[in-house]
């Protein structure tokens, strides 16, 4: 009988790290409350980085984690998430880490196995650059990726598969010196190349429905994008 609760319990804490999605809201730009949604009702944990929480609860998701120095969070916000008592808040006043930074180790420490990451884009250049490079961060057995409105980012340093519809655009950016990069299933293909960092693949497309991009050495960002 003990073995077999043993059995049962450690089938179902691995269903439970299965399923364990987070979900990352940033303090870029977010216009459409449906793709917000759609990305925080499928999460089973949601973090807010500092002024993200703004997003949160204009859209009236409550978030099961705020964290950062909270110097951009309105202050009517954060006295409406501490009084519900729903929400974790730490204030953490590291300035050697953005606030991406900082809800991204929080959110390592809670085990997923995907981290989804919003509003991380917006119009500062400077902040979306970084945000973008807080991709190299996360352990590479994480899935993990950068979501707007009109873009997907991901890291990738092994392969990556991509399905779509044909013609939808994918764009390869080295982040080092990489050593055979290759394609299939997109229109201007590669095999086998070595190349620096700098070298771009923009506004490559796919030629059917699915799409693999793999490499020996290196890492780059993989962005699909919406026209």
């Amino acid at each position: 009988m003990q073995l077999m609760y043993q059995k049962k319990l450690y089938k179902f804490l691995m269903v439970l790290k299965m399923k364990n999605k987070i979900a990352i809201i940033a303090n870029g730009s977010i216009n459409n409350s449906n793709f917000l949604t759609n990305y925080t009702d499928d999460a089973d944990i949601v973090i807010c980085a500092d002024g993200g929480a703004n997003t949160a609860r204009d859209y009236n998701i409550r978030p099961d984690y705020i964290i950062g120095d909270m110097d951009s969070i309105k202050s009517t916000v954060l006295h409406d998430f501490t009084d519900e008592g729903n929400t974790k808040i730490i204030k953490d006043t590291n300035e050697e880490k953005t606030d991406l930074e900082l809800a991204l180790s929080l959110a390592e420490t809670l085990d997923p196995n995907e981290i989804v990451i919003l509003g991380a884009i917006g119009d500062r250049i400077d902040h979306t650059l970084a945000n973008i490079m807080c991709l190299n961060y996360i352990k590479p057995e994480i899935k993990a990726k950068i979501i707007d409105e009109k873009n997907i980012i991901e890291l990738v340093e092994n392969s990556i598969e991509i399905q779509g519809d044909e013609d939808n655009i994918v764009s390869v950016v080295p982040l080092t010196d990489v050593a055979g990069l290759s394609y299939n299933g997109l229109k201007w293909l590669v095999n086998d190349k070595n190349t620096k960092f700098g070298w771009f693949g923009i506004s490559n497309r796919l030629s059917e429905n699915k799409a693999n991009i793999s490499l020996k050495q290196g890492k780059i960002l993989v962005i699909r994008a919406n026209e």
